[in-house]
């Protein structure tokens, strides 16, 4: 985890933050949602600031991070890919928040 904090996760999640027992999977989710929304964006992402040679790289914003929330909050919830009464994408908002900051190489 590099850019969200667990303490974001479980508000997030409404989880609270005494309760301890899914730690390690929050974390896994986070680091699991860090690394889909930079694959989405197709740039590198940066905590403070881009580096002069990373034309495209971009710092991690609320947006971002939101994106990021959404995706572990959705996947915590979501443990199979589809269930037996909904069949669920990554929420909407999800794509709605990356899609300005996705890079499409030409």
């Amino acid at each position: 985890m590099n850019y969200l904090t667990l303490e974001e996760i479980k508000t997030q999640c409404v989880i609270g933050q005494d309760e301890t027992e899914d730690d390690q999977y929050l974390q896994m989710l986070a680091s699991a949602a860090e690394d889909q929304v930079q694959s989405d964006l197709n740039r590198n992402l940066y905590a403070d600031s881009v580096p002069d040679e990373d034309s495209s790289g971009l710092v991690v914003g609320a947006r971002i991070k939101m994106a990021m929330l959404l995706l572990v909050a959705h996947w915590y919830r979501n443990r199979e890919a589809t269930s037996e009464l909904t069949i669920k994408e990554v929420p909407l908002a999800y794509d709605a928040i990356i899609r300005p900051h996705r890079l499409i190489p030409l």
